[in-house]
Order: structure tokens, then sequence, then C-alpha cells
């Protein structure tokens, strides 16, 4: 397979049916052939900047994201396709560390990049609101002789400067290659985009469609619906494969499904968290063996998946859901010692048959020769070859599928000059989700507030912690290092601290909402959502619990003006009234 097979298949499709769907978003439908255009006109005006170097793809929509990617691919340019949430400190590293050539960026990222103007001397920068269609020839896009300049994808970094993974184009045909195949896609599959540009996911989720002629089905920038709202939204769309992490999936245990539900789609591929034997038995006992549940491991240094499993009854019942066997071509060994092991835990080096890029900054890392990378999670593989994963050797873990560096979030908060010491922990209690919770010892006048807002300066949304808990001093082991098992609960921490509990049984059942979903033994009715670590994924799966439990709906713009329990419960009677 050549890097560029991915066009030659695209273009084969474009010029078979130039009518069919390729991209729908919430605003309209793209044609394959409208999309066609659009990269064609993108295409002209990269080619207008006679400098070669990174293109630097900063937009919330997704269109003009494929569209950048598609034309970096034909053009030989390296693309770094970004999340333009980024905290100034992150949107000023990494533009240091990759020194665009060419920004393509839209209204919003225009907006996101206006603070940093002073970094971009030099760069050109491309409006892609105002691209105007190009004409489009099947033979300008295929059997291409292009170098294979690949990607870089920036993510968080034990220093708090985020890294720059550089890809190739070889490593991501070899994935669309497996994917494409393994699971039956082909012409007119619709397969789900619920990624930021920002994680290489993105890629998977909009390559693999567009390459078998199949249409991505994005879900807007910014919003991952859950639920309910995810129900209706895979319903609507007709989504056949359905990829995202195991905390949105598991969302829509609340929507209320049956063995009818979701008839068109066929297949589940979960990657970035541990799925739980739970995840496994709800699933196949609406579905059994109709609609495949499949779980992905790998990291982005090798280039998304390279262990998948098909999840049966067996892994309902286990200890650890398995990780399952490599891809073709990928070896995964279990080191111990520095030697390879079977059947004892050990640390997970992943081996491709595509040379690996390593970090921008050309440092070492985990990267070991050309093709070899020890990922820093533990693991074991048993004699049938199947490989389990037991969680991290180092301070990194995964929240709603982000990677993040606890030291990270660490460093970041130590520079508030009101935090004399800070531990960051992800804390799952009982069989809830894990959330990120930072425990702080601080001076009497330091507020929730200002610690979320100085995380909001150096850390990126997934990395920022849900909760504060205050301590009088960090647990320490007898060597002086932190000692995480000895940290409180939260629930237990805001158990002592809550007062002044719900009113009456419309507040009450808000409030058993909010304990559910953040982890809180109870809750005040004048606390804030937000500030006891509500995120978005949390709000938008409060307002649909809300439709669900009172049969109203209370807008984003409501919950915002009061995210407290006795406003929610004022906005819900007020609705129910009418």
């Amino acid at each position: 397979m050549s890097h560029t097979t991915i066009l030659d298949r695209w273009a084969d499709h474009v010029e078979r049916d130039g009518q069919a769907p390729a991209v729908s978003t919430p605003d309209r439908e793209w044609s394959r052939g409208e999309l066609a255009r659009y990269a064609a006109g993108l295409r002209a005006q990269l080619a207008e900047d006679d400098e070669r170097g990174p293109v630097l793809i900063a937009c919330a929509e997704p269109v003009p994201v494929i569209a950048a990617i598609l034309t970096c691919v034909a053009t030989g340019r390296t693309f770094a396709p970004v999340d333009i949430r980024q905290p100034e400190a992150r949107w000023a590293a990494l533009l240091e560390d990759l020194r665009p050539a060419v920004v393509v960026t839209d209204r919003a990222g225009g907006a996101a990049l206006a603070p940093h103007h002073g970094l971009l001397t030099g760069t050109r920068v491309v409006d892609a609101d105002t691209v105007e269609p190009g004409h489009w020839r099947a033979a300008d896009w295929r059997g291409l002789d292009v170098p294979d300049a690949g990607y870089v994808y920036f993510t968080s970094g034990t220093t708090g400067r985020p890294k720059g993974i550089k890809g190739s184009l070889r490593a991501v045909e070899h994935f669309l290659d497996w994917e494409t195949a393994e699971f039956g896609i082909t012409d007119g599959t619709r397969v789900s985009l619920l990624t930021s540009p920002g994680f290489d996911a993105f890629l998977r989720d909009a390559l693999v469609p567009l390459r078998s002629g199949g249409s991505v089905r994005a879900a807007g920038p910014g919003t991952v619906p859950v639920a309910a709202s995810l129900a209706e939204w895979l319903e609507k769309q007709r989504v056949e494969v359905l990829h995202c992490v195991p905390t949105v999936f598991r969302t829509l245990r609340a929507a209320g499904l049956t063995s009818g539900s979701l008839p068109r789609l066929g297949t589940v591929l979960l990657a970035g968290e541990p799925v739980r034997p739970a995840d496994v038995a709800w699933w196949r006992g609406l579905f059994g063996d109709d609609k495949a549940l499949v779980n992905l491991y790998g990291p982005s240094e090798t280039t998304m998946t390279k262990v998948f499993r098909r999840l049966g009854a067996e892994d309902a019942e286990a200890g650890t859901v398995p990780a399952g066997l490599p891809l073709p071509g990928v070896d995964v060994h279990v080191l111990a010692a520095g030697k390879p092991v079977t059947g004892t835990i050990g640390e997970i080096e992943i081996r491709t048959p595509f040379p690996l890029g390593g970090y921008l900054d050309g440092r070492p890392g985990g990267f070991t020769g050309t093709h070899g990378y020890r990922t820093g999670d533990l693991g074991r593989l048993r004699p049938d070859g199947v490989l389990e994963v037991l969680g991290r050797r180092d301070q990194q873990v995964k929240v709603n599928g982000v990677r993040v560096e606890l030291g990270e979030i660490e460093d970041t908060l130590r520079r508030h000059p009101g935090v004399r010491d800070v531990c960051a922990a992800a804390v799952a209690e009982a069989d809830a989700d894990p959330v990120l919770v930072a425990y702080v010892v601080t001076d009497d006048s330091t507020t929730d507030e200002e610690l979320r807002a100085h995380a909001e300066t150096g850390l990126g949304p997934g990395c920022r912690p849900s909760l504060y808990i205050r301590l009088a001093a960090v647990p320490r082991t007898l060597n002086g290092k932190a000692d995480r098992r000895a940290l409180p609960l939260p629930s237990a921490v805001r158990a002592r601290a809550t007062e002044d509990g719900p009113r009456d049984d419309t507040e009450a059942r808000i409030a058993g909402v909010w304990c559910e979903l953040l982890h809180l033994s109870d809750v005040g009715r004048h606390d804030d959502f937000t500030l006891l670590g509500g995120d978005s994924l949390a709000i938008a799966r409060l307002l649909d619990r809300l439709r669900s439990l009172f049969g109203v709906d209370v807008s984003l713009r409501t919950f915002v003006d009061d995210p407290t329990v006795s406003g929610l419960a004022a906005a819900v009677t007020s609705r129910s009234s009418r």
C-alpha cells in the first residue's frame, strides 16, 4: 500500500458518484463532489505558498479540517490539526515548536489564535470560510508522486508543555486498510465522527468512510451527544459504525434502549479508556451477537489502534476485559527487567511494520529504535497471546479518553501563589467513571473559582481537575512521595461539608442526578454544578436526564444562568406548569 492510497480510493468514489453523501454536519450534508471541489479550492490556495513547511489546521468545523488533511496529503505537506479550545499557554508552546508555514483556520479558530499573532510573523493564514470551490479532476488526486510528510498531533507533556507526536501516512494507511476489511466498511457505510480534530482518532473517523465510499456523520464542533440524545442522533443519522470512548458509550444505558433500538448500528468500537465487564454484559444482554462490541488499544505514538478484540460472553465475566490480539504486522511484548515475559505483569512494548516518527522535539521518550515504542502501560500476555492492559507505571492516566499527565496538572497548580502543595489523581468511586481531582493545600483566601481560572490558563479542557479537595497536608510515604492510596475519597469529604440540602421532591430528584453524575454522596441546593466538577459532558448528561425525569427541556442558557439545584428545580417547575 502506498501512503497516497487514501487519495486514490477517495478519488475513485468521487469520480464514480459525486452526488453521494460524504460528510453530514448539523448545518448541512456535503456530497462527495462538494467536498472534492472545496478541497480543490483549498489546494489551489496552498499551492500559492512556496514554503513547504508544516500546515497548522485550526478549525472548529470538521469539513475544513477534512479538506485540509486531504490537501496536505496530496501536496506532500505535514499537517497538524489542533483543538481550538487550547489554553493560551499551550497555543504559544505548540506554535513555537511547530513553526507552521501556513495556518488554515475558520472563524472560531481565528478568534482563538488572535492573541498569538506575534508568533505567526511570516506565516500565511488561509481563511477556510472564504475558500472558493475549485475545479476537481480525479487525475489530479490519483497516483501522486509526493513525499510522505505525515502529520503532527500534540498531546500533554510531563513538563506542562505539549508534546508533538510525528506520524506517517503509511502508518495511517496500515490502520485504515485493516479496519475497512475487518468490519466490512464499504460503499454507503455511515460512520460516526464524535472526535475533536486535536486527536489522531479524527483521522480514523474521517478517512475510514471516505476511503471506503461511505459517509462521515459528524455530531458538530465541540458537542458530543450523550444518553437519549446520542441514541436519537444515531438513529436519525442511521449510523452503522460507532467510534467513541467508553465514557460516552456508557451514557446509552440511560437512554432506555431495547433489543429493537438502533436498527442500523452494527459495530461499536471503543478506545481510549478501559472497557468494563459490566459494559459487555449490558450490551450483549440487549443485542447478543447482532451488534459487535470491539475493544481497541494503541497509543498515539504508534498511530491509533494496534490491538483489538471482538468482545464476547466470556468478557462479561472477566476480571479485566482484554485488549486483544495485535493487528497484522504488529508485535506486542510485555517486558519485565527488559525481557519478554508471558503470564507476568510488565511494561507493554509495541513494534510496528512501519517506522515511527518520534517526538517533534527529538527526545527519545519511550521510542526504542525506529519501529518500537514502550508505552508506559502495565500489562500481561496470556498464554494464548491475548493482551491485558492493567494500568500505568507512571503518572499518566486517561479520563474521558483524554491522555492526562498528573505531573502537568500539579506543575500548573503549583504556580498559583496561594497553593502550597498539591497532588492530582484520577479517582473512580464504586463503578463510576474516573474524575480528575486536585488535592490542594492552600492559604485560606484561595477559592475554587480562582484555582479553576488558573487551571484554564495552562491546561487543556480534558486535563483540568473537576474537583478541588482541601487538605491540611498531602499524605506522604516514608520516602517522601505523595501517597495517593491515603487520599480521602471526594464523596467522604463532600458528605462532611455539605449543608442546606434539597427542600422538596423536585430538588431532591435533581440532587440525586447530580450525585450520580459527579460521584458525590450529597449536594447542597445552592451548590454550583460546574464548581463541583461538572464538565461539558456531565452538563450534557444532566440536561438529558432532566428531560427524561420531568419531560421538559432545560436549555443550556437556562443552566448557565443558574447552575444550582434550586435554579434547575425552578426551571423545571416553570416549564412543567406551562
